[in-house]
Protein backbone atom coordinates (compact mmCIF):
# COMPACT_ATOMS: atom_id res chain seq x y z
CA UNK A 1 0.00 0.00 0.00
CA UNK A 2 1.57 3.41 -0.67
CA UNK A 3 2.16 5.52 1.84
CA UNK A 4 -0.16 8.56 2.40
CA UNK A 5 2.15 10.74 0.75
CA UNK A 6 2.94 9.11 -2.32
CA UNK A 7 1.63 11.75 -4.18
CA UNK A 8 1.25 14.66 -2.76
CA UNK A 9 -1.10 17.20 -3.40
CA UNK A 10 -3.21 20.20 -1.69
CA UNK A 11 -6.69 18.73 -1.51
CA UNK A 12 -5.73 15.46 0.53
CA UNK A 13 -3.24 17.37 2.48
CA UNK A 14 -5.29 20.50 3.45
CA UNK A 15 -4.47 21.42 6.51
CA UNK A 16 -1.24 20.84 9.06
CA UNK A 17 -2.70 18.33 11.29
CA UNK A 18 -3.26 16.44 7.87
CA UNK A 19 0.51 16.44 7.35
CA UNK A 20 1.80 16.09 10.78
CA UNK A 21 -0.71 13.29 10.86
CA UNK A 22 0.24 11.66 7.02
CA UNK A 23 3.88 12.09 7.68
CA UNK A 24 4.02 9.76 11.22
CA UNK A 25 1.70 7.37 9.17
CA UNK A 26 4.09 6.98 6.06
CA UNK A 27 7.42 7.36 7.72
CA UNK A 28 6.98 6.29 11.48
CA UNK A 29 10.24 6.23 13.96
CA UNK A 30 12.44 7.81 11.28
CA UNK A 31 14.36 10.50 12.26
CA UNK A 32 12.49 14.20 11.60
CA UNK A 33 14.36 16.44 13.38
CA UNK A 34 17.73 16.43 14.74
CA UNK A 35 19.88 17.81 17.66
CA UNK A 36 21.76 20.83 16.59
CA UNK A 37 24.48 19.64 18.99
CA UNK A 38 25.67 16.49 19.73
CA UNK A 39 23.48 14.45 23.14
CA UNK A 40 20.30 16.21 22.40
CA UNK A 41 17.17 14.72 21.96
CA UNK A 42 16.37 13.08 18.20
CA UNK A 43 12.45 13.76 17.24
CA UNK A 44 10.45 11.42 15.07
CA UNK A 45 7.58 12.05 12.92
CA UNK A 46 5.97 10.35 15.20
CA UNK A 47 7.26 12.61 17.77
CA UNK A 48 6.00 15.43 15.60
CA UNK A 49 2.30 14.02 16.15
CA UNK A 50 2.81 13.35 19.41
CA UNK A 51 3.92 16.53 20.11
CA UNK A 52 1.11 18.42 18.51
CA UNK A 53 -1.44 16.34 20.97
CA UNK A 54 0.38 17.34 23.90
CA UNK A 55 0.42 20.88 22.59
CA UNK A 56 -3.35 20.41 22.41
CA UNK A 57 -3.04 19.73 25.57
CA UNK A 58 -1.22 22.27 27.00
CA UNK A 59 -3.15 24.74 25.64
CA UNK A 60 -6.56 23.39 26.62
CA UNK A 61 -4.93 23.07 30.53
CA UNK A 62 -4.08 26.83 29.85
CA UNK A 63 -7.70 27.65 28.42
CA UNK A 64 -6.57 28.82 25.05
CA UNK A 65 -9.65 27.89 22.88
CA UNK A 66 -9.24 26.56 19.18
CA UNK A 67 -8.68 29.77 16.75
CA UNK A 68 -6.85 31.32 20.10
CA UNK A 69 -3.54 32.83 19.57
CA UNK A 70 -0.61 32.10 20.95
CA UNK A 71 3.26 33.69 20.88
CA UNK A 72 6.09 31.81 20.51
CA UNK A 73 9.56 34.30 21.49
CA UNK A 74 12.16 31.66 21.19
CA UNK A 75 15.15 31.90 19.42
CA UNK A 76 16.24 28.80 16.95
CA UNK A 77 16.12 25.42 18.71
CA UNK A 78 14.26 22.11 17.94
CA UNK A 79 11.70 23.40 20.49
CA UNK A 80 11.17 26.64 18.70
CA UNK A 81 10.53 24.39 15.10
CA UNK A 82 8.32 22.14 17.17
CA UNK A 83 6.23 24.84 18.52
CA UNK A 84 5.49 25.94 15.23
CA UNK A 85 4.16 22.81 13.98
CA UNK A 86 2.84 21.94 17.32
CA UNK A 87 0.11 25.13 18.29
CA UNK A 88 -0.56 25.52 14.44
CA UNK A 89 -1.36 21.77 13.67
CA UNK A 90 -3.20 21.84 16.93
CA UNK A 91 -5.55 24.61 15.78
CA UNK A 92 -4.22 27.37 17.33
CA UNK A 93 -3.03 30.52 15.95
CA UNK A 94 0.90 31.01 16.16
CA UNK A 95 2.11 34.52 16.77
CA UNK A 96 6.24 34.05 16.53
CA UNK A 97 7.98 37.11 17.97
CA UNK A 98 11.83 37.71 17.72
CA UNK A 99 13.25 37.29 21.65
CA UNK A 100 15.52 40.75 20.78
CA UNK A 101 12.59 43.12 20.13
CA UNK A 102 12.67 45.46 22.83
CA UNK A 103 9.62 46.35 25.73
CA UNK A 104 8.15 48.47 23.96
CA UNK A 105 7.90 46.85 20.29
CA UNK A 106 6.92 43.51 22.51
CA UNK A 107 4.02 45.08 24.20
CA UNK A 108 2.94 46.21 21.20
CA UNK A 109 2.90 43.43 19.15
CA UNK A 110 1.14 41.29 22.36
CA UNK A 111 -1.35 43.47 22.14
CA UNK A 112 -2.16 43.87 18.58
CA UNK A 113 -2.34 40.20 17.89
CA UNK A 114 -4.66 39.88 20.66
CA UNK A 115 -2.47 36.69 22.39
CA UNK A 116 -4.17 34.70 24.83
CA UNK A 117 -1.04 32.84 26.30
CA UNK A 118 2.81 33.92 25.38
CA UNK A 119 5.83 31.18 25.48
CA UNK A 120 9.33 32.18 25.59
CA UNK A 121 11.90 32.38 28.52
CA UNK A 122 11.86 34.26 31.96
CA UNK A 123 14.24 37.18 30.84
CA UNK A 124 12.14 38.04 28.02
CA UNK A 125 8.79 37.98 30.14
CA UNK A 126 10.57 40.54 33.08
CA UNK A 127 10.50 42.81 29.36
CA UNK A 128 6.91 42.86 28.69
CA UNK A 129 4.23 44.71 30.95
CA UNK A 130 2.26 42.15 33.55
CA UNK A 131 -0.25 41.49 32.92
CA UNK A 132 -0.62 39.07 30.24
CA UNK A 133 0.09 35.53 30.65
CA UNK A 134 3.06 33.81 30.17
CA UNK A 135 4.09 30.40 30.41
CA UNK A 136 8.01 30.26 30.92
CA UNK A 137 10.50 28.30 28.94
CA UNK A 138 13.92 28.27 30.91
CA UNK A 139 14.73 24.65 30.18
CA UNK A 140 13.42 24.20 26.63
CA UNK A 141 14.77 20.31 26.32
CA UNK A 142 12.66 19.98 29.58
CA UNK A 143 9.53 21.60 27.97
CA UNK A 144 9.93 19.58 25.02
CA UNK A 145 9.98 16.26 26.73
CA UNK A 146 7.02 17.42 29.30
CA UNK A 147 5.33 18.11 26.20
CA UNK A 148 6.17 14.47 24.27
CA UNK A 149 5.04 13.37 27.49
CA UNK A 150 1.32 15.29 27.78
CA UNK A 151 0.83 13.97 24.03
CA UNK A 152 1.49 10.57 25.03
CA UNK A 153 -1.01 11.10 27.69
CA UNK A 154 -3.82 13.01 25.54
CA UNK A 155 -6.84 10.85 24.94
CA UNK A 156 -8.60 13.57 23.25
CA UNK A 157 -9.19 13.65 19.59
CA UNK A 158 -7.20 16.09 16.90
CA UNK A 159 -9.73 17.34 14.35
CA UNK A 160 -9.13 19.72 11.13
CA UNK A 161 -12.07 21.90 10.56
CA UNK A 162 -13.82 20.98 7.29
CA UNK A 163 -12.69 24.88 5.75
CA UNK A 164 -9.95 23.15 2.82
CA UNK A 165 -7.29 24.59 4.33
CA UNK A 166 -8.36 28.21 4.52
CA UNK A 167 -8.21 28.54 8.25
CA UNK A 168 -5.67 31.31 9.89
CA UNK A 169 -2.71 29.22 11.02
CA UNK A 170 -0.61 32.50 12.25
CA UNK A 171 0.27 35.82 12.30
CA UNK A 172 3.60 36.64 11.16
CA UNK A 173 4.98 40.43 11.74
CA UNK A 174 7.63 41.86 9.39
CA UNK A 175 8.64 45.14 8.33
CA UNK A 176 10.45 44.54 5.22
CA UNK A 177 13.31 46.96 5.04
CA UNK A 178 11.08 50.01 5.60
CA UNK A 179 8.18 50.85 7.88
CA UNK A 180 6.26 50.20 10.56
CA UNK A 181 5.63 46.46 11.49
CA UNK A 182 2.64 44.60 9.57
CA UNK A 183 0.63 41.27 10.87
CA UNK A 184 0.14 39.16 7.47
CA UNK A 185 -1.87 36.50 8.54
CA UNK A 186 -1.07 32.97 6.88
CA UNK A 187 -3.50 30.23 6.30
CA UNK A 188 -2.79 26.39 6.26
CA UNK A 189 -3.30 26.52 2.57
CA UNK A 190 -0.54 29.26 2.00
CA UNK A 191 2.05 26.87 4.45
CA UNK A 192 1.47 23.93 2.49
CA UNK A 193 1.12 24.86 -0.89
CA UNK A 194 4.90 26.75 -0.08
CA UNK A 195 6.49 24.04 1.14
CA UNK A 196 4.96 21.28 -1.27
CA UNK A 197 6.27 23.53 -3.78
CA UNK A 198 9.47 23.23 -2.56
CA UNK A 199 9.37 19.62 -2.31
CA UNK A 200 8.58 19.76 -6.25
CA UNK A 201 11.33 22.57 -7.21
CA UNK A 202 14.45 20.19 -4.91
CA UNK A 203 12.81 16.77 -5.73
CA UNK A 204 12.90 16.79 -2.15
CA UNK A 205 13.11 12.67 -0.93
CA UNK A 206 13.96 10.62 2.44
CA UNK A 207 17.48 11.41 1.44
CA UNK A 208 17.41 15.15 2.09
CA UNK A 209 18.77 17.03 5.12
CA UNK A 210 17.63 20.72 5.58
CA UNK A 211 19.64 22.65 7.91
CA UNK A 212 17.40 25.57 9.23
CA UNK A 213 19.64 28.84 9.91
CA UNK A 214 16.79 31.06 9.66
CA UNK A 215 15.05 31.94 12.15
CA UNK A 216 11.48 30.46 12.73
CA UNK A 217 9.70 34.18 13.24
CA UNK A 218 10.27 34.02 9.82
CA UNK A 219 8.27 32.31 7.06
CA UNK A 220 11.72 31.35 5.66
CA UNK A 221 12.57 29.42 8.54
CA UNK A 222 9.24 27.72 8.13
CA UNK A 223 8.80 26.35 4.50
CA UNK A 224 11.69 24.44 3.18
CA UNK A 225 13.79 23.62 5.71
CA UNK A 226 11.03 22.74 8.57
CA UNK A 227 7.54 21.49 6.50
CA UNK A 228 9.25 20.81 3.09
CA UNK A 229 11.37 17.24 5.17
CA UNK A 230 7.43 16.56 6.67
CA UNK A 231 5.81 16.24 3.02
CA UNK A 232 9.23 14.54 1.71
CA UNK A 233 10.62 11.93 4.79
CA UNK A 234 13.77 14.26 5.16
CA UNK A 235 15.25 15.06 8.15
CA UNK A 236 16.47 18.80 9.12
CA UNK A 237 18.26 20.72 12.18
CA UNK A 238 17.33 24.48 13.30
CA UNK A 239 20.00 26.41 14.31
CA UNK A 240 20.40 29.43 15.92
CA UNK A 241 21.18 32.28 13.31
CA UNK A 242 24.05 34.16 14.50
CA UNK A 243 25.91 30.34 16.03
CA UNK A 244 25.09 29.15 12.72
CA UNK A 245 26.59 32.11 10.75
CA UNK A 246 29.68 31.18 13.18
CA UNK A 247 29.99 27.68 12.75
CA UNK A 248 28.11 27.10 9.50
CA UNK A 249 30.89 24.46 8.22
CA UNK A 250 30.79 22.86 11.29
CA UNK A 251 27.14 22.25 11.54
CA UNK A 252 27.81 21.12 7.43
CA UNK A 253 30.09 18.30 7.94
CA UNK A 254 28.59 17.23 11.11
CA UNK A 255 24.39 17.29 9.95
CA UNK A 256 25.78 16.49 6.24
CA UNK A 257 22.31 18.60 4.73
CA UNK A 258 21.86 18.40 1.25
CA UNK A 259 19.97 22.36 1.62
CA UNK A 260 20.12 25.14 3.22
CA UNK A 261 18.56 28.37 2.67
CA UNK A 262 20.72 31.91 3.36
CA UNK A 263 20.38 35.69 3.85
CA UNK A 264 22.76 36.81 1.19
CA UNK A 265 25.15 38.09 4.08
CA UNK A 266 25.93 34.68 5.01
CA UNK A 267 27.70 33.94 1.47
CA UNK A 268 29.46 37.37 2.02
CA UNK A 269 30.89 36.15 5.24
CA UNK A 270 31.62 32.43 4.18
CA UNK A 271 34.05 33.51 1.33
CA UNK A 272 35.53 35.73 3.56
CA UNK A 273 36.60 32.90 6.17
CA UNK A 274 39.17 30.64 5.45
CA UNK A 275 37.62 27.76 6.70
CA UNK A 276 36.19 24.82 4.45
CA UNK A 277 33.80 22.30 4.47
CA UNK A 278 35.44 18.69 4.97
CA UNK A 279 32.88 16.46 2.98
CA UNK A 280 29.98 18.48 1.87
CA UNK A 281 26.66 17.00 0.49
CA UNK A 282 24.47 20.05 -0.08
CA UNK A 283 23.54 20.29 -3.59
CA UNK A 284 22.76 24.16 -3.76
CA UNK A 285 22.63 27.12 -0.84
CA UNK A 286 19.36 29.11 -2.03
CA UNK A 287 19.79 32.54 -1.34
CA UNK A 288 18.02 35.61 -0.94
CA UNK A 289 16.47 38.46 1.66
CA UNK A 290 18.82 41.67 -0.91
CA UNK A 291 20.24 42.13 -4.30
CA UNK A 292 23.05 39.44 -4.71
CA UNK A 293 26.00 40.18 -7.29
CA UNK A 294 27.00 37.31 -9.64
CA UNK A 295 30.58 38.37 -8.47
CA UNK A 296 29.71 37.18 -5.06
CA UNK A 297 27.53 34.18 -6.43
CA UNK A 298 30.58 33.03 -8.63
CA UNK A 299 32.78 33.85 -5.87
CA UNK A 300 31.11 31.31 -3.44
CA UNK A 301 30.48 28.62 -6.32
CA UNK A 302 34.61 28.71 -6.96
CA UNK A 303 35.63 28.80 -3.36
CA UNK A 304 33.43 25.91 -2.05
CA UNK A 305 31.99 24.06 -5.58
CA UNK A 306 28.80 24.44 -4.30
CA UNK A 307 25.21 25.90 -6.46
CA UNK A 308 24.42 28.94 -5.10
CA UNK A 309 20.16 29.60 -6.33
CA UNK A 310 18.59 33.13 -6.10
CA UNK A 311 15.10 33.32 -4.29
CA UNK A 312 12.70 36.12 -4.30
CA UNK A 313 9.66 36.22 -2.50
CA UNK A 314 7.70 37.99 0.62
CA UNK A 315 5.93 37.07 3.76
CA UNK A 316 2.67 37.59 2.01
CA UNK A 317 3.39 35.41 -0.48
CA UNK A 318 4.85 32.41 2.16
CA UNK A 319 8.16 33.21 1.38
CA UNK A 320 9.56 31.57 -1.48
CA UNK A 321 7.81 32.32 -4.96
CA UNK A 322 10.61 33.02 -7.50
CA UNK A 323 14.07 30.68 -7.47
CA UNK A 324 16.35 30.01 -10.03
CA UNK A 325 16.29 26.82 -11.89
CA UNK A 326 18.14 23.89 -11.31
CA UNK A 327 19.56 23.44 -14.19
CA UNK A 328 20.95 26.95 -13.88
CA UNK A 329 25.16 26.31 -15.28
CA UNK A 330 27.95 28.28 -14.47
CA UNK A 331 27.73 31.56 -16.71
CA UNK A 332 24.81 31.31 -17.40
CA UNK A 333 23.07 34.99 -16.88
CA UNK A 334 21.49 34.82 -13.20
CA UNK A 335 17.93 36.17 -12.17
CA UNK A 336 16.05 36.10 -9.23
CA UNK A 337 14.68 32.81 -11.72
CA UNK A 338 10.75 31.17 -12.47
CA UNK A 339 7.80 30.86 -10.63
CA UNK A 340 7.73 27.93 -8.18
CA UNK A 341 4.97 25.32 -8.74
CA UNK A 342 1.28 26.68 -7.93
CA UNK A 343 2.46 30.60 -8.63
CA UNK A 344 1.82 33.44 -10.98
CA UNK A 345 4.10 36.20 -11.16
CA UNK A 346 3.13 39.57 -13.28
CA UNK A 347 5.04 42.83 -14.04
CA UNK A 348 2.56 45.80 -14.75
CA UNK A 349 2.78 49.37 -15.53
CA UNK A 350 1.27 51.80 -13.59
CA UNK A 351 -2.38 51.57 -15.49
CA UNK A 352 -2.08 48.04 -14.37
CA UNK A 353 -1.37 46.63 -17.37
CA UNK A 354 1.40 43.88 -18.47
CA UNK A 355 4.23 45.13 -19.96
CA UNK A 356 6.63 43.78 -22.74
CA UNK A 357 9.27 41.29 -21.43
CA UNK A 358 12.46 43.01 -20.67
CA UNK A 359 10.31 46.10 -19.50
CA UNK A 360 10.14 47.46 -15.88
CA UNK A 361 7.11 47.32 -14.02
CA UNK A 362 5.84 46.55 -10.34
CA UNK A 363 5.77 43.23 -9.84
CA UNK A 364 2.97 40.99 -8.63
CA UNK A 365 2.42 37.70 -7.51
CA UNK A 366 -0.56 35.23 -7.19
CA UNK A 367 -1.09 31.76 -5.81
CA UNK A 368 -2.37 29.39 -3.27
CA UNK A 369 0.29 30.57 -1.04
CA UNK A 370 -0.96 34.19 -0.85
CA UNK A 371 -1.75 35.63 2.24
CA UNK A 372 -5.23 36.50 3.83
CA UNK A 373 -5.13 39.64 5.50
CA UNK A 374 -3.08 42.06 7.57
CA UNK A 375 -4.59 41.62 10.91
CA UNK A 376 -6.49 44.51 12.02
CA UNK A 377 -5.91 46.98 8.70
CA UNK A 378 -8.57 45.93 6.19
CA UNK A 379 -7.68 48.94 4.33
CA UNK A 380 -3.82 48.40 4.23
CA UNK A 381 -5.16 44.86 2.75
CA UNK A 382 -7.66 46.29 0.14
CA UNK A 383 -4.76 48.78 -1.09
CA UNK A 384 -2.18 45.35 -1.02
CA UNK A 385 -4.60 42.65 -2.54
CA UNK A 386 -5.85 43.51 -5.99
CA UNK A 387 -8.49 41.20 -7.81
CA UNK A 388 -6.25 37.97 -6.23
CA UNK A 389 -3.08 39.25 -6.20
CA UNK A 390 -0.69 40.89 -4.39
CA UNK A 391 1.30 44.30 -5.10
CA UNK A 392 4.62 43.92 -4.04
CA UNK A 393 6.24 47.02 -4.13
CA UNK A 394 9.37 45.91 -6.11
CA UNK A 395 10.24 47.31 -9.56
CA UNK A 396 11.01 44.08 -11.62
CA UNK A 397 10.99 42.91 -15.01
CA UNK A 398 10.59 39.37 -17.23
CA UNK A 399 12.76 38.14 -19.71
CA UNK A 400 11.80 36.07 -22.28
CA UNK A 401 11.84 33.15 -20.68
CA UNK A 402 9.94 34.24 -18.32
CA UNK A 403 12.66 34.57 -15.37
CA UNK A 404 12.29 37.69 -13.13
CA UNK A 405 14.68 39.87 -12.31
CA UNK A 406 14.50 42.33 -9.64
CA UNK A 407 15.71 46.09 -10.03
CA UNK A 408 14.40 47.70 -6.66
CA UNK A 409 11.67 48.85 -4.44
CA UNK A 410 9.24 50.92 -6.20
CA UNK A 411 9.20 53.88 -3.18
CA UNK A 412 12.88 53.59 -3.36
CA UNK A 413 12.92 55.80 -6.10
CA UNK A 414 14.77 59.22 -5.82
CA UNK A 415 15.37 62.24 -8.47
CA UNK A 416 18.29 63.41 -8.95
CA UNK A 417 18.22 66.46 -11.52
CA UNK A 418 15.09 65.41 -12.90
CA UNK A 419 16.45 62.16 -13.29
CA UNK A 420 15.08 58.75 -11.73
CA UNK A 421 17.38 57.16 -10.10
CA UNK A 422 17.01 53.17 -7.91
CA UNK A 423 19.69 53.07 -5.03
CA UNK A 424 19.71 49.90 -5.90
CA UNK A 425 21.30 50.05 -9.88
CA UNK A 426 24.03 52.00 -7.46
CA UNK A 427 24.55 49.31 -5.17
CA UNK A 428 24.67 46.27 -7.34
CA UNK A 429 28.06 47.69 -8.68
CA UNK A 430 29.62 48.22 -5.21
CA UNK A 431 30.74 44.47 -5.32
CA UNK A 432 32.84 45.46 -7.77
CA UNK A 433 34.55 48.56 -5.48
CA UNK A 434 37.99 47.15 -4.10
CA UNK A 435 38.12 47.13 0.05
CA UNK A 436 33.69 47.62 0.72
CA UNK A 437 32.40 45.22 3.24
CA UNK A 438 28.81 46.76 3.19
CA UNK A 439 27.30 49.79 1.38
CA UNK A 440 23.95 51.23 1.15
CA UNK A 441 22.98 54.31 -0.86
CA UNK A 442 21.30 57.13 1.31
CA UNK A 443 19.77 60.10 -0.59
CA UNK A 444 19.83 63.62 0.92
CA UNK A 445 17.99 66.80 0.54
CA UNK A 446 19.79 69.20 -1.51
CA UNK A 447 18.80 72.42 -2.75
CA UNK A 448 20.12 72.44 -6.50
CA UNK A 449 19.81 68.86 -7.53
CA UNK A 450 16.91 68.18 -5.25
CA UNK A 451 18.89 64.97 -3.68
CA UNK A 452 22.58 64.25 -3.40
CA UNK A 453 23.17 60.70 -3.61
CA UNK A 454 25.90 59.52 -0.74
CA UNK A 455 27.36 56.26 -0.26
CA UNK A 456 27.58 54.91 3.22
CA UNK A 457 30.30 52.01 3.24
CA UNK A 458 32.20 49.99 5.68
CA UNK A 459 35.74 48.19 4.61
CA UNK A 460 36.89 44.50 4.91
CA UNK A 461 39.37 44.02 7.53
CA UNK A 462 42.77 45.70 6.64
CA UNK A 463 41.21 47.56 3.23
CA UNK A 464 41.40 51.46 2.60
CA UNK A 465 39.07 53.58 1.22
CA UNK A 466 40.08 54.61 -2.48
CA UNK A 467 37.08 56.77 -3.16
CA UNK A 468 38.67 58.07 -6.30
CA UNK A 469 39.39 54.21 -7.41
CA UNK A 470 35.43 53.45 -6.83
CA UNK A 471 34.29 56.77 -8.37
CA UNK A 472 36.49 56.21 -11.86
CA UNK A 473 34.69 52.38 -11.73
CA UNK A 474 31.51 53.47 -11.17
CA UNK A 475 31.47 56.46 -13.99
CA UNK A 476 32.54 53.16 -16.12
CA UNK A 477 29.37 51.62 -14.98
CA UNK A 478 26.56 54.31 -14.49
CA UNK A 479 25.53 57.28 -15.40
CA UNK A 480 26.93 60.31 -14.38
CA UNK A 481 23.74 61.47 -12.09
CA UNK A 482 23.85 58.15 -10.79
CA UNK A 483 27.40 58.38 -8.98
CA UNK A 484 27.08 59.16 -5.38
CA UNK A 485 29.19 62.82 -4.75
CA UNK A 486 30.20 61.60 -1.35
CA UNK A 487 31.62 58.42 -0.03
CA UNK A 488 31.29 58.01 3.73
CA UNK A 489 32.43 55.61 6.29
CA UNK A 490 29.39 54.42 8.44
CA UNK A 491 31.26 55.80 11.90
CA UNK A 492 30.35 59.33 10.79
CA UNK A 493 27.07 58.20 10.88
CA UNK A 494 27.72 57.83 15.04
CA UNK A 495 27.03 53.77 14.65
CA UNK A 496 29.65 50.86 14.36
CA UNK A 497 27.37 48.85 12.11
CA UNK A 498 24.33 49.18 10.12
CA UNK A 499 21.06 48.91 11.19
CA UNK A 500 19.36 45.62 9.75
CA UNK A 501 16.19 43.64 9.90
CA UNK A 502 15.90 40.00 11.58
CA UNK A 503 16.84 38.51 8.11
CA UNK A 504 19.76 41.00 7.80
CA UNK A 505 18.67 43.47 5.64
CA UNK A 506 20.16 46.68 5.91
CA UNK A 507 17.61 49.24 7.19
CA UNK A 508 17.83 51.68 4.54
CA UNK A 509 15.66 54.37 6.03
CA UNK A 510 17.37 54.23 9.10
CA UNK A 511 20.70 55.00 7.43
CA UNK A 512 18.70 58.05 6.09
CA UNK A 513 17.92 59.09 9.04
CA UNK A 514 21.41 58.94 10.52
CA UNK A 515 23.00 60.37 7.47
CA UNK A 516 20.36 63.41 7.47
CA UNK A 517 21.19 63.87 11.43
CA UNK A 518 24.59 63.77 11.05
CA UNK A 519 25.76 65.15 7.59
CA UNK A 520 23.44 67.89 6.47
Amino acid sequence: MPSPLAEPNLADTANLLDLVTQAAAAYGDDPYLLPAEPGGREISFTDVLTFTRGCAALLDEHRVPPGGRVAVVLHNSSLAALLFLGVIAAQRMLVPLNPKSGPAELDTLLAHADVALVLGPSATAAKASPGRRWLTVDDPEGFLAAVLDRGVAHRGELVAPPDGGAGDAEIVYTSGSTGAAKGVVLSHRALLANSLAMVKWADAGRDDVFLNVIPMLHVGGQGLPTLTPLWSGGRTVCVRSEVALARFWNYVDRHRPTWTLVVNAYLAHLVERPQRPADSRLKGVLAGGSALSPDLIHRFESTFGIPVFQVYGMTEMTSLTVVEPRDRQPGDRRTAGLPVPFARVRVVDGDGRDVAPGESGEVLLRGPSIFTRYEAAPELTAGRLVDGWVRSGDLGHLDERGELTIVDRMDSMVIVSGENVYPAEIENVVPQLDGIADAVVAALPHPVTGVELVLVYTLLSGAVAREDEWRALLLKQLSAFKVPRRFVPLAQLGVDSFPRTPLGKIQRSDVRRLAIKNLT
